[in-house]
């Protein structure tokens, strides 16, 4: 199989950068939909021992011992729930930094080698919607990350977030209309002929 694109049909490079989109992209969206973003911690109970004792049974030097006790452990516990809700799950973020690269790597592709010739069983019109679907998944490949990579800095910005995804899936569903009506999926796998 020849590496870059041409009469013959897509090539080896474009036809590995393809599916390794579509893998990341599938892995990404089961890590990020089954992800817990609000996991459930342990609750720990931080009145210390001897506390109930305390007012008119301890001395007050006892209370305010007591009652920094108290503090120092409602103080951990805040911390270490604010740690949990704000922890931003590691392979999430590599998944998308990772999609970001090889959308770099895509677009670099594109530009070195030339598309094949248009399938003879497209119209005009069906031409346009492969371009135009093709496209925006392209740009949607640097959106979706970009956006969930944001988050990290303002949890406010998921509406961004979420609107990226439904144009993603509205695109991706354009995508394979086209491509498994009109019987395309043969030229973007392996070993793969073009069609006469």
């Amino acid at each position: 199989m020849r590496l870059r694109n041409g009469q013959h049909g897509y090539g080896a490079v474009t036809k590995a950068l393809h599916w390794l989109t579509v893998a990341l992209f599938a892995t990404q969206f089961v890590v990020g939909y089954t992800m817990d973003t609000d996991p459930d911690l342990p609750q720990v109970e931080c009145d210390p021992v001897g506390e109930g004792r305390s007012g008119g049974d301890t001395s007050d030097a006892e209370d305010e011992r007591l009652d920094r006790v108290e503090e120092r452990c409602e103080a951990r516990e805040d911390a270490r729930e604010q740690a949990a809700e704000e922890q931003i799950p590691t392979l999430h973020v590599v998944l998308g930094i990772a999609i970001l690269a090889v959308g770099l790597v895509r677009v670099a592709w594109r530009r070195l080698t030339p598309l094949p010739p248009w399938d003879p069983r497209l119209s005009t019109t069906d031409q346009r919607v492969v371009h135009a679907t093709e496209a925006v998944l392209l740009s949607l490949m640097f959106v979706v990350p970009a956006t969930g990579l944001l988050l990290v800095a303002d949890r406010d910005l998921v509406a961004l977030h979420v609107v990226a995804h439904v144009c993603f899936f509205v695109a991706l569903g354009a995508h394979l209309t086209m491509v498994l009506g009109r019987r395309l999926l043969p030229r973007m796998l392996p070993g793969s002929r073009p069609v006469a």
